[in-house]
């Protein structure tokens, strides 16, 4: 096997949960080059891999656009790939492989894409994630490894953040209200940091440009010390190595998540409506918590307010404590 290309999922913290699988593939064709497919926002999780050896990019916007599929086309081709490996469950994933000439091509078996490959094992969605991709793989070499690597995120380790006390620093991610209903409420959020800082934590805040205005409202309405805001001023590589150097963090967000659980930094994440099960989801450590409370409420959207202040603090102290 001289190359492999393989076909990421198009976000951040499912390309986070194939690099277990990505092990076992070095391991596997130790001597074979890998290059990645994948959304630009996706890229920085395998950028400082010494051993993918390209990474053909897409924008994440345009991915169902005539010149992206062109794009990937053109440059897979030139590449002629031995084994395509294909995580993403989409036809024209596998159609695209197919016509860059790859000569094995395996896939789950979905949207009747079967004909375009060469090893096909149907889907169990009941299936955590990191099994799902990583099955794919050790179904196709004959079930050979039985033992699931670590999740591993290598950064550069910029520092993006200095506070010039000792103090511990919790990050937090409380999203905003375009993230609804997954956003941690406005009222909750300006308690938190508030408590927060009556323990003595420093506090980064982390969102997007769309939070920006949002998280600085928060600032001044919790009229706090020792609290940096980065929402909207890192890209995917800074947030990641914002991560690397926090005590803890506490998110709303999966891809800050999942690169904390690469990381190994704590995390208390915040759980309400999600687009997939939290059993699929939940990472496979031991030093993160998933704060759901369902109570006896029949609407999802109204979970989060379940998750009072006074809950996460106490599991901060407690998660800090180990």
């Amino acid at each position: 096997m001289k190359h492999i290309i393989i076909r990421t999922p198009n976000f951040i913290g499912d390309s986070i949960n194939i690099t277990p699988c990505l092990q076992l593939i070095k391991k596997e064709y130790p001597n074979a080059k890998i290059t990645i497919v994948c959304p630009d926002i996706v890229a920085d999780v395998f950028k400082y891999d010494t051993q993918i050896s390209s990474c053909i990019t897409f924008p994440l916007a345009k991915k169902n656009k005539f010149a992206t599929y062109w794009h990937i086309y053109r440059e897979t081709r030139k590449l002629k790939g031995d084994l395509g490996i294909i995580f993403i469950n989409t036809f024209i994933s596998a159609l695209l492989f197919k016509l860059a000439g790859i000569k094995c091509n395996i896939g789950y078996k979905n949207e009747g894409r079967g004909f375009l490959l060469d090893f096909k094992p149907r889907i169990n969605r009941n299936k955590h994630y990191i099994n799902h991709y990583t099955n794919l793989f050790n179904e196709f070499i004959g079930n050979k490894y039985s033992t699931l690597p670590e999740l591993y995120l290598p950064i550069s380790g910029h520092k993006t953040f200095n506070f010039t006390n000792q103090q511990k620093t919790i990050g937090f991610y409380p999203g905003g209200s375009h993230k609804s209903p997954r956003n941690y409420p406005e009222a909750h959020s300006i308690q938190l940091i508030q408590l927060l800082n009556q323990q003595k934590y420093n506090v980064v805040l982390i969102g997007d440009q769309k939070d920006n205005e949002q998280q600085a409202a928060y600032i001044k309405k919790a009229n706090c010390d020792h609290i940096i805001n980065l929402t909207g001023q890192t890209n995917i590589e800074d947030l990641f190595n914002t991560i690397s150097h926090l005590d803890l963090i506490i998110t709303i967000d999966s891809a800050a998540m999942h690169a904390a659980s690469a990381l190994k930094i704590p995390f208390i994440a915040l759980m309400g409506l999600s687009t997939s099960p939290t059993s699929a989801i939940t990472p496979k450590v031991d030093f993160g918590k998933i704060l759901k409370i369902e109570n006896s409420m029949i609407r999802e959207e109204e979970y989060m307010k379940n998750i009072t202040p006074n809950i996460i603090v106490k599991e901060v102290s407690k998660t800090l404590s180990l």
